[in-house]
């Protein structure tokens, strides 16, 4: 059997169980955003993603390394023993450290981030405790991220499929009772949608602990490897948070209509519908691709998946086709814009697919300075085709900007993946010729 049969025959199982939670998931998620937009309306449904923006950025910005770091090093270490327990406490720590810094950084900027975009003529569109409840749920988030990671790490894709629907469930039931209830505002349903899956993630923790308690200290060495693979994904994911956050940030900072804000926000959260086979498949492939080492095993595992990448592409042509309908549907027909927003935003996510086995293969060989270059050199791309593109057509050029970027860096990532593979052989022929000699 070849390595590329054992690959599917492990890997299919896994990647169906976590997909299929995740489309439950995103079903969830789906009646959720329909909800939040009927309810709120178009301008005030801006106003709420912008808040959740707010909260993913500040969560996102180190918090996946550390994340990415426990599946790596617990993964290679075959989730059990002495070493995989070192590694998930020594991260937790640094999760919790970092959890603070936010909670105190966010005290320093939410006035200014109030004065830069909810300061409008009309008044102050959202409060500064609304904007403090912002970074809190970021603190938050990365806890339940923990979680998550946890079970990723350990290849237990059966909880982890469990805490994903769980949470997005619990979610769409505090915000439907809101929404029955009349005490549907912008901040209560930011609590409901941002709190409801981290008391998920708490329960899940109470009946079954990720991490066992221990009193000998972590080796130093494993601080060292930990800090020696983070310092560059950090660069990363925080490049990686930014640009796919900051055209939310760039046309609330450029004084556009807040019912076309509420149009593009819309679509953005339509578009996490086909992100879902991104996420999916880089999910349960990290763990695995941080275990192979040979070229032709690395070789293998990217090839293997350019069947899976072409049918994710296939998929998602039926949803570029009917955006316009899925976009009434969700929101109704007073979301005017939404729909060709949504269609444009997706091609870009369609050509973004082949960046999953590639992350994987990039993040489990340790180039993670390599995927930082990219990541730094795609968040420039939004902010100054923003900045250019936004004055002259508004949203429609921010969307523009957002599909090049993404189609443009999943096909780049690819394309380092396989040059890194490639490099690596011919690396180690070179050294393995010196040594020789």
């Amino acid at each position: 059997m070849s390595l590329l049969d054992k690959l599917r025959g492990s890997w299919f199982g896994a990647f169906g169980s976590v997909f299929l939670a995740r489309g439950g998931a995103s079903v969830a998620t789906f009646l959720t955003i329909a909800l939040l937009g009927r309810t709120l309306g178009r301008a005030h449904y801006g106003d709420l993603v912008i808040l959740l923006t707010i909260m993913k950025v500040a969560s996102e910005l180190a918090g996946p390394a550390l994340d990415t770091a426990l599946v790596r090093f617990v993964g290679a270490a075959e989730s059990s023993g002495a070493q995989a327990a070192h590694y998930m406490r020594a991260v937790l720590k640094a999760k919790l450290a970092l959890a603070a810094g936010v909670l105190v950084f966010g005290a320093l900027l939410v006035w200014p981030i109030q004065q830069v975009i909810f300061l409008r003529e009309g008044g102050v569109l959202v409060p500064l405790t609304t904007l403090g409840l912002a970074f809190a749920g970021a603190a938050l988030a990365m806890m339940y991220a923990f979680v998550q990671s946890s079970y990723q790490a350990r290849q237990q894709f059966g909880a982890y499929a469990l805490l994903e629907v769980s949470g997005a469930l619990a979610r769409l039931a505090a915000v439907a009772a809101l929404a029955v209830s009349g005490h549907a505002n912008v901040t209560t349903m930011f609590v409901a949608y941002a709190g409801a899956p981290v008391v998920i993630a708490a329960l899940a923790w109470l009946v079954a602990p990720v991490v066992t308690a221990g009193r000998e200290a972590i080796p130093a060495a494993v601080w060292r490897e930990i800090w020696q693979f983070t310092k560059w994904v950090i660069a990363a994911c925080a490049f990686t948070s930014l640009a796919q956050r900051l055209d939310v940030f760039l046309i609330a900072a450029f004084d556009v209509p807040k019912e076309s804000v509420g149009d593009y926000c819309a679509a953005v959260q339509l578009t996490l519908l086909g992100d879902l086979v991104i996420i999916t498949l880089f999910n349960v492939l990290l763990p695995r691709a941080s275990r192979l080492h040979e070229r032709r095993e690395l070789l293998e595992f990217l090839r293997g998946f350019g069947m899976p990448t072409a049918m994710g592409f296939a998929a998602l042509l039926p949803l570029v086709l009917g955006a316009n309908f899925i976009a009434d549907l969700t929101f109704g027909n007073v979301y005017a814009d939404t729909g060709a927003l949504f269609a444009l935003l997706l091609v870009g996510t369609a050509f973004a697919l082949g960046s999953a086995p590639a992350g994987a293969t990039l993040y489990g060989l340790g180039k993670s300075r390599s995927l930082a270059a990219l990541e730094f050199a795609k968040t420039m791309g939004v902010l100054l085709g923003g900045a250019i593109l936004i004055p002259q057509f508004g949203v429609f050029g921010m969307a523009w900007v957002v599909a090049a970027g993404k189609g443009s860096a999943g096909i780049l990532t690819y394309g380092l993946a396989l040059w890194h593979v490639l490099r690596r052989d011919s690396v180690h022929s070179t050294r393995s010729q010196q040594s020789t000699t």
